[in-house]
């Protein structure tokens, strides 16, 4: 029990009050990287819109990036470009080595999330309001990481955009990962999930005026009809989950099957990102 109560403690004071710092891995021995290259650039469309910065740099295991001014330049080029174009939306990926594949970081699926947010949260602190930033990661086979942060930029209609953008905030928050098997409407909720969840129902006990949408999603295999019902299935799983933990606000679900996708159905990797479920909070 004292475990789970400095877990539920974590996720409330981390995830809900953004009170608490994040703590880095303690770096292991391995090749060295790369010279920083002057590489990054944003594009909108296919217009180059910012260029020639340096890469950002992580060390291994670690979730905020090692410092340097290059980088501070690049993020308050980008948030002036962000506020002078309020249209504008951004997808932040975060990169991790093959063998950080493993490392979790609070509430994120793996680092890779983890080092978007730690970026998002700088672009926050310079203005940037949170639901304008997406989060994505890749994970980049090798131990050199030459580009560990990324970004895409997209228009205002979301509507007309290829992929889902996801948020991963706490009142917008997506778990795929290992929470679903192929072909599989179980519910297996990973740690991550268990801090949000308990962090969840502290929010929700103090804000009886809120609901909470679980929106199932599934990858391409099989036809459109099963998809469908196959993510209703996987988002009423995780509701008995929340009803199992005694939540008592209302809990509604439905299903995009695989109409929304967040990534191409090609690989299995963008297959699991797709098997997902979607927990929105609503008042």
């Amino acid at each position: 029990m004292t475990g789970w109560i400095a877990i539920a403690r974590y996720g409330y004071i981390c995830v809900i009050l953004q009170e608490c710092e994040v703590q880095d891995h303690v770096p292991m021995e391995r090749p060295n990287e790369a010279p920083r290259a002057k590489t990054l650039m944003i594009r909108y469309n296919d217009t180059v819109i910012l260029k020639d910065y340096e890469e950002f740099s992580f060390s291994d295991g670690a979730v905020l990036p090692e410092a340097h001014p290059d980088n501070d330049r690049l993020l308050n080029d980008l948030s002036t470009y962000l506020i002078n174009n309020p249209q504008r939306q951004v997808k932040i990926y975060g990169h991790y080595r093959t063998s950080e594949a493993d490392l979790k970081s609070g509430l994120f699926e793996n680092i890779g999330l983890a080092r978007a947010n730690a970026i998002r949260q700088e672009l926050i602190s310079r203005g940037i309001k949170e639901d304008r930033m997406a989060l994505d990661y890749e994970e980049t086979s090798g131990e050199i990481l030459g580009r560990p942060i990324s970004f895409e930029l997209s228009g205002e209609d979301k509507d007309n955009e290829t992929y889902k953008r996801v948020l991963f905030t706490f009142k917008d928050m997506t778990f795929s990962n290992a929470n679903f098997a192929i072909d599989s409407e179980e519910f297996r909720p990973s740690a991550q999930f268990l801090v949000y969840a308990d962090s969840l129902k502290t929010f929700l006990s103090e804000n009886r005026n809120q609901s909470i949408r679980i929106i199932g999603h599934t990858d391409d295999d099989g036809n459109p009809l099963y998809n469908e019902s196959l993510g209703r299935k996987r988002a009423n799983s995780a509701k008995a989950f929340l009803k199992k933990m005694d939540i008592k606000n209302k809990i509604l679900i439905s299903s995009k099957g695989e109409s929304q996708p967040v990534a191409p159905n090609t690989t299995e990797a963008n297959k699991q990102k797709n098997r997902r479920v979607n927990f929105l909070l609503k008042k």
